[in-house]
C-alpha cells in the first residue's frame, strides 16, 4: 500500500431525514482544513487558534439543533442507541434511508471527533480516533440497499470521505491515497437467499466486513467511540464468498473462501477460508459467537502483506432488561515474520452495557491484549485499556458519544515515548 506521513503503518489489520443546511458543511470543512494546514506548516496548535474553532462549532451546533427540530413530514422513528454486541444482529442503520432511487434506498451519515490526550500529536498504536488534540473528520458515510421479492440483495458502504480509511483500505483497491481523510468502498456484495434451505440460507459475493468479533468499522453501530486492539489489528474485510445456513431456531453455520485478509484483487493473494457458528439459547438470554480465520498463516515478505491465522469466540448474556455483558477472547499467528519467526498475540475483552431508555446507552469495556512479539501494534509487550462512554440519541438526526478511555503497556513506551496514554474524546454524527 502506499503510504503518507500521517497515516498509521499496517501492522495489524492487512439517518437522518433531510440532508443538513449547506452552511454546516461549509463550516465544518473549512475548520477542518484550516487545523490540517496549521498542522503542516507549523507543526503545533495555539491556544487562539482552538478557541476560534471552539467558537465556530459552538455556531455550528446551534445551527444543528435548530435543523433537529424542524418539523418534516412522515413517520421516522428514533433509532435506538446501539449496545457493543455481535456483529451478526441486524446492522441498526438499516431502514434509515429518506431516498429512494430505481428502488434502492440511499442513506448515511457524518461522523466527526475531537480527542484530547497526554500524547502529542499522535496517539498511535490507539487506532480511529488517534490524532491527539485534534477534531477529526473520520467518516462521511454513503449506504446503499437493494432488495427484491424473489431474495436478491445489494449492499455497498462508502467511507467518503474520511479519515477512517487509513485503517480500512484494502490491498488492491484505491491504494494511492496519501491524504489525512480518503475514501473507501468497505463493503460493495450481491447476496441471495433461499428460505427453502434448513430455515434460511445466504449465500454473499463481493467485499464485506470480517464476520466475527464485536464492533463494527460502521461509526452508529457502537456505544464507544474508540476501539479495541483486537479489532484495530485484526482483519477488518475479506473478498470472497461468504454463506450462512439457518439450521434450526438455535443454531446457524458460517462459511466462505475469500482472497486474504484486507486485500481485494492483487497479486498477493491468497486462498483463505472462513468457518464459524452462531448458537442462541432457548430463553434468548444467552449467544455464542466463533469463527476461524485460516489460510497459509505466512508473512508474504515480497507484497509485504500479513496473512494471519485467527480464532475468536464471542458470549453475550444478557442480565436484565437493562443490562448485557459480552466477553470476547482472540488468538492469532503468522509465521515467517521478519526477526521474529512466529508471532503470536492474545486478547481478552469485556463489555458491560446499560440502556436505561431508548435514546441512551452506556458502555464499560476492559481489555487486555497480549502483542507478544509487537507483529500487531509495532510495540511489545501487554496492552491494558479501560473505556467508559455514553451513546446519546439526541434526536433522530444526532447521536452524541462521550468517552474517557486509559491505556498501558507493561514493556514499551508506544505513546509517544510514554507507558500510558488518556484520553478523553467527544463524537457526533450526523445522519441523513
Amino acid at each position: 500500500m502506499s503510504g503518507c506521513a500521517d497515516c498509521p503503518e499496517r501492522i495489524g489489520r492487512g439517518r437522518l431525514r433531510e440532508p443538513i443546511d449547506g452552511r454546516v458543511r461549509v463550516w465544518l470543512a473549512l475548520d477542518v482544513l484550516w487545523i490540517e494546514r496549521r498542522d503542516r506548516e507549523g507543526g503545533r496548535y495555539v491556544v487562539e487558534g482552538v478557541k476560534a474553532i471552539m467558537q465556530r462549532w459552538v455556531g455550528w451546533l446551534v445551527l444543528v439543533c435548530a435543523v433537529n427540530v424542524w418539523p418534516v413530514h412522515g413517520e421516522d422513528p428514533v433509532t435506538p442507541v446501539v449496545n457493543e454486541v455481535s456483529l451478526l444482529a441486524e446492522p441498526p442503520a438499516e431502514g434509515r434511508a429518506r431516498v429512494s432511487l430505481l428502488g434502492l434506498e440511499i442513506s448515511g451519515w457524518t461522523e466527526v471527533s475531537m480527542t484530547a490526550g497526554t500524547a502529542d500529536g499522535d496517539h498511535r498504536p490507539l487506532g480511529f480516533n488517534y490524532r491527539s488534540n485534534d477534531f477529526l473528520l473520520q467518516q462521511n458515510w454513503l449506504r446503499i440497499t437493494g432488495h427484491s421479492d424473489d431474495g436478491l440483495g445489494l449492499h455497498s458502504d462508502w467511507i467518503l470521505p474520511g479519515a477512517d480509511y487509513q485503517f480500512t483500505r484494502s490491498g488492491g483497491l484505491f491504494e494511492d491515497q496519501d491524504g489525512r481523510t480518503g475514501i473507501d468502498p468497505v463493503q460493495f456484495f450481491l447476496s441471495k437467499r433461499w428460505d427453502e434451505v434448513g430455515q434460511g440460507l445466504e449465500v454473499s459475493f463481493g467485499r464485506f466486513f470480517s464476520p466475527f468479533g464485536v464492533e463494527s468499522i460502521a461509526g452508529p453501530e457502537n456505544t464507544l467511540v474508540s476501539h479495541s486492539y483486537s479489532f484495530i489489528y485484526n482483519p477488518f474485510t475479506h473478498t470472497g464468498s461468504l454463506a450462512t445456513l439457518q439450521l434450526d431456531e438455535n443454531w446457524s453455520l458460517r462459511g466462505g473462501v475469500v482472497l486474504g485478509s484486507d486485500m481485494f484483487l492483487d497479486d498477493s493473494n491468497h486462498p483463505t477460508f472462513l468457518a464459524g457458528f452462531h448458537w442462541d439459547d432457548d430463553d434468548g438470554l444467552t449467544s455464542v459467537d466463533f469463527l476461524a480465520i485460516s489460510g497459509n498463516g505466512r508473512y508474504d515478505a515480497e507484497h509485504d502483506v500479513h496473512n494471519p491465522r485467527v480464532f475468536d469466540l464471542v458470549v453475550t448474556r444478557r442480565l436484565s432488561t437493562e443490562w448485557s455483558m459480552t466477553l470476547e477472547g482472540l488468538g492469532g499467528y503468522e509465521t515467517q515474520t521478519p526477526e521474529v519467526g512466529t508471532a503470536h498475540w492474545f486478547s481478552g475483552v469485556g463489555y458491560l452495557a446499560w440502556t436505561p431508555r431508548d435514546d441512551l446507552a452506556a458502555t464499560m469495556r476492559l481489555e487486555l491484549f497480549n502483542d507478544e512479539q509487537g507483529n500487531r501494534t509495532g510495540s511489545r509487550g501487554l496492552y491494558t485499556a479501560i473505556s467508559a462512554g455514553l451513546a446519546w440519541q439526541w434526536s433522530e438526526r444526532l447521536l452524541l458519544r462521550p468517552e474517557l478511555r486509559f491505556d498501558n503497556n507493561s514493556e514499551s513506551r508506544p505513546f509517544a515515548g510514554d507507558r500510558s496514554l488518556l484520553t478523553a474524546t467527544l463524537d457526533l454524527i450526523v445522519s441523513w
